[in-house]
């Protein structure tokens, strides 16, 4: 089960049902063994009808800033990373690992409607956004060791992240990430 405490997680779970993706939400209370220690679970176990199945680990982040500019905030841990690595390894080549960051926002003053692609959720407005582990991994940059973070320059973020429904293919039509389809929507929302 996931952690439904957590609004980030519970929002995502809440979509990912809506459009119906078949998924496992990981019980993260516990770690799971592994030959060389305790392995961090990810969060989700996604079976989209078609394209590969994805191992997610799902980072919440606040959406804009004061201006209404988005922050395209990406830090993860270092142990999300190995544990996404990891598990990739274990699954095999039918799964592709992905960080799944969702941009929690207010919504918007007197009820304005929220605006292309938000998805309102317990009194917020949320936007799903994803990157694969290996973009991800190739382009990372450290916060500081002390803080076991490390994050994307967002400059290579906005280039590779793609809004989460490219990875959940549900006809032949759908687009995959790093389609030419969903090019002008990544640059629209990149652009904000």
């Amino acid at each position: 089960m996931a952690n439904r405490s957590n609004h980030y997680e519970a929002a995502f779970e809440a979509y990912i049902r809506a459009r119906k993706v078949p998924c496992v939400a990981v019980d993260e209370a516990k770690r799971s063994l592994a030959p060389e220690g305790g392995l961090k679970s990810p969060d989700f176990l996604l079976y989209p009808r078609l394209g590969p199945n994805l191992v997610v680990e799902v980072k919440g982040k606040r959406g804009k800033n004061a201006s209404g500019r988005r922050r395209w905030e990406n830090w993860v841990t270092t142990d999300d990373l190995d544990g996404l690595v990891r598990w990739q390894d274990l699954f095999g080549p039918s799964f592709q690992s992905v960080l799944a960051f969702v941009y929690a926002e207010r919504p918007p003053a007197f009820g304005l409607p929220p605006g292309e692609g938000g998805f309102s959720f317990r009194g917020r407005i949320y936007r799903f956004w994803a990157v694969g582990l290996d973009d991800y991994l190739m382009h990372l940059r450290s916060r500081g060791p002390a803080w076991k973070a490390v994050a994307m320059a967002r400059l290579a973020f906005r280039k590779r992240v793609r809004p989460l429904d490219d990875w959940l293919p549900m006809t032949a039509g759908d687009a995959r990430p790093g389609s030419t389809s969903t090019s002008s929507q990544t640059s629209k929302e990149s652009s904000r």
